[in-house]
């Protein structure tokens, strides 16, 4: 009995170790936390005067950081009950001039463009209330639908998109691990970007809700997770993207939150994480944060607004090769019911192929004797 009780005691440890490990082996137990749910009341983030600077479903937690709207820097050194407080650590020059061209962030793969963009849901069942009727549509959230919207417009824009509908419910500790095989079939397309779109769980839609570049829309949080080997390259990316929303739609990002926990992140050296919006926002409103949002990634990524990424030649010459089997095809069937057997259309092919070829050999003389009766 004592012994079997170590064996499972030591198993339990093992699980333990490989689940909190950073380097993703077991992602999902760092992102149990992350609820995005309304059965969880938000955590509330403090600088040290007291004033409110995020608000999120997302358990905070010692050491997690945040870029706020202003670019200032902040780290949480405590946490009390579901309030966290937060040390200013300096601000940021997040602006396009003082920042390295995102070409210079390392890619999935050498020679990656930087117009294919992969987008999934690891919560897939998350929606919006006003729109949607409930906060959670399992395997069809409405998150799906804004994630559309924001395939179509990076479509627009020029990029390639590849927009994975997969669902990975339950919405437990392992909702993660799911949609880590997800990411990885994604990753093995190529993409410069993987985007996993989420929305939020907090209740007041207000926290979210701005009027930006005319539009009625919902700002959009990033998250970084801080617990993989590539967590500066994806803060990097980050900042690019909150640069140019500050310069071409000041407001569609408000703050990059970097949280404990791996989110697939470790796959990709450009990875992100977005929250559009919250579950009591209209969908509506998440849609035309998402419009906007597609808009800055052009000046993020380097490719010119509306022109489409070089063509993709393996399937331009699979097409003409399947015209050309069915024109075969057509024309052999013709003949065949045209000369009643196969044999007699065997015959009219030979006897067409012979006839153009004594032409085109007759014609080839013919030229070669004109030209030279004109130079005489």
């Amino acid at each position: 009995m004592k012994s079997r009780l170590i064996v499972i005691a030591a198993a339990v440890c093992l699980f333990l170790t490989i689940s909190i490990s950073p380097s993703g082996l077991s992602a999902g137990f760092l992102e149990e936390f992350d609820f995005h749910s309304s059965a969880y009341e938000p955590f509330e983030i403090y600088n040290e005067d007291n004033e409110l600077l995020s608000v999120m479903a997302r358990v905070v937690q010692v050491g997690d950081e945040l870029i706020a709207f202003d670019d200032k820097h902040y780290r949480i050194d405590r946490v009390e009950g579901r309030k966290a407080f937060a040390v200013y650590v300096g601000k940021h020059d997040i602006e396009p001039m003082k920042l390295p061209m995102v070409s210079s962030l390392p890619a999935q793969r050498e020679g990656a463009g930087n117009n294919v963009i992969a987008i999934y849901h690891t919560h897939s069942d998350e929606s919006y209330v006003p729109s949607d009727g409930t906060e959670s549509i399992p395997g069809s959230g409405g998150i799906f639908d804004v994630g559309e919207v924001f395939t179509q417009a990076l479509e627009e824009q020029g990029f390639t998109v590849i927009h994975d509908l997969r669902a990975h419910e339950p919405r437990d500790a392992q909702a993660y691990n799911r949609s880590r095989r997800t990411a990885v079939e994604l990753l093995k397309q190529g993409p410069s970007v993987l985007i996993d779109v989420h929305r939020d769980g907090i209740p007041d839609p207000e926290f979210y809700r701005e009027k930006i570049s005319g539009m009625h829309a919902t700002q959009i949080r990033l998250v970084v997770g801080r617990q993989n080997q590539n967590m500066e390259s994806n803060l990097d990316f980050a900042k690019h993207i909150k640069a140019a929303g500050n310069e071409i739609h000041p407001g569609i990002v408000r703050e990059i939150f970097m949280a404990q926990g791996n989110y697939n992140q470790d796959l990709t050296p450009r990875a992100i994480l977005i929250e559009v919006g919250t579950y009591t926002n209209t969908k509506e409103e998440a849609k035309a944060g998402a419009k906007l949002f597609a808009e800055i990634m052009p000046a993020v990524m380097g490719v010119t607004p509306g022109v489409p990424g070089p063509p993709d030649q393996g399937s331009d010459w699979r097409t003409v090769f399947w015209i050309l089997v069915l024109t075969v095809i057509g024309v052999g069937g013709f003949l065949v019911i045209s000369t009643g057997s196969w044999e007699g259309a065997v015959n009219k092919a030979k006897q067409f192929v012979t006839k153009e070829w004594a032409n085109y050999i007759g014609f080839k003389k013919k030229s070669r004797k004109g030209n030279n009766n004109k130079e005489e």
